[in-house]
């Protein structure tokens, strides 16, 4: 088995994860006989923008529908994200990442703490930026609060809150806005609107592609973003614990466990193994975001690793298990403190390329109001062997 490192869970703790760290652990045999069918492909390419005086200023990651290669979706990821985790004390969020390493120690860190695999990367400054934009352009934005594109200067742009019509070179000088004293938390919801305008205005495609191709740029890749229909969101970041935040640092902490199961359902072909565990796939019927949130935190918090979230699963009673070796049996049965009874394993008629395990929720978990939204307090650290 491999070696894991888990801290001991207490009571009702060590009950409710003993299924889920059984699976985690799981090595059993890969039965070659099955068929196997591959992971679509799903491109990923990272677009930050830099300001006037090449200060950090958005990090979007883009990722092409799977199968079409065309359209797809546009996830913002907070700049304020820490790349540290705490080791030796340090919480060093992406800006101060690209300003110490550049581009390609941006690229790095942003692929470390969402696990995913870029393709194509792109750090554009203004002007840059303006011209990436202004294909789709005139944007349509709600902004959320005012927004003051260069203040203190003669050349200042103000924009009230509210709905406006932007040129590609306005919204890049929305999204590189800044006002003293201002966090990135309450620049968030901003950079959140302008791309939430760019993905309306690309409709049902501003740009023909007749023959789309795994892109070998990030130039293409736009052109087949800009192709077909887009979904944007962000993802959200929030406080430290007091006192790990150094004095004046602008840095918070990103929610990992969403932002893997984002680009687990959006990305799953680019998903990294960032843990020594096993590679999961949880299916769920629409509307069960909650759960499989947790799922997803409760897998990482064992080792494991999930490669792919699939949120049009099958409605039914039982969480079903699917093994690739009969030996594991035994070993799912303390799953159930986690799923409810009834769980059932079953033997997979089809294995994806990729994936250890798959776990099927059943509306007994999902409509399972005292489930636990959090993982158990801990006390001591140990090794499993």
């Amino acid at each position: 088995m491999l070696a894991i490192n888990l801290v001991v869970l207490l009571g009702v703790g060590a009950l409710l994860y003993a299924g889920a760290l059984a699976l985690s652990r799981y090595e059993g045999a890969k039965d070659a006989s099955v068929t196997m069918v591959k992971v679509p492909s799903t491109p990923v390419a990272m677009l930050a923008s830099v300001d006037g005086d090449d200060a950090l200023s958005s990090v979007t990651v883009m990722v092409l529908k799977a199968n079409a290669l065309v359209g797809g979706s546009i996830v913002s990821v907070p700049i304020s994200s820490d790349t540290a985790g705490g080791v030796d004390g340090q919480r060093i969020p992406l800006t101060e990442v690209y300003a110490t390493g550049g581009a390609e120690a941006l690229t790095l860190a942003v692929e470390s703490i969402l696990s995913v695999t870029v393709d194509q990367s792109y750090v554009a400054n203004p002007d840059q930026l303006a011209a990436v934009l202004q294909p789709v352009a005139p944007i349509t934005v709600d902004l959320p609060i005012e927004v003051n594109t260069n203040p203190n200067s003669s050349s200042s742009t103000v924009y009230p809150a509210g709905e406006v019509a932007l040129s590609g070179k306005q919204a890049a000088s929305v999204i590189n806005a800044r006002v003293e004293d201002q966090t990135e938390a309450d620049r968030r919801p901003t950079l959140e609107a302008v791309w939430a305008g760019v993905a309306a205005a690309i409709g049902d495609g501003v740009t023909d592609v007749p023959a789309p191709v795994i892109p070998g740029s990030f130039e293409l890749f736009i052109t087949q973003l800009y192709g077909g229909p887009a979904q944007s969101r962000g993802l959200p970041a929030g406080p430290l614990p007091a006192g790990d935040v150094p004095e004046g640092k602008d840095v918070e902490e990103l929610d990992r466990p969403e932002a893997v199961m984002v680009f687990a359902t959006i990305a799953p072909s680019n998903m990294s193994a960032a843990n020594p565990g096993l590679m999961f796939r949880i299916e769920a019927p629409p509307g069960s975001e909650a759960k499989v949130k947790f799922v997803v935190k409760a897998l990482l918090y064992l080792g494991a690793n999930v490669q792919q979230v699939y949120l049009n699963g099958p409605t039914q009673d039982a969480t079903v298990i699917y093994l690739y070796d009969d030996r594991f049996q035994d070993d799912v049965l303390g799953a159930e403190a986690l799923f409810g009874k009834p769980i059932e394993t079953a033997t997979p008629e089809v294995r994806i390329e990729g994936i250890d395990v798959v776990i099927q929720l059943g509306s007994v978990y999902l409509g399972n109001t005292e489930s636990p939204d959090t993982l158990p307090s801990t006390t001591t650290t140990t090794t499993v062997p």
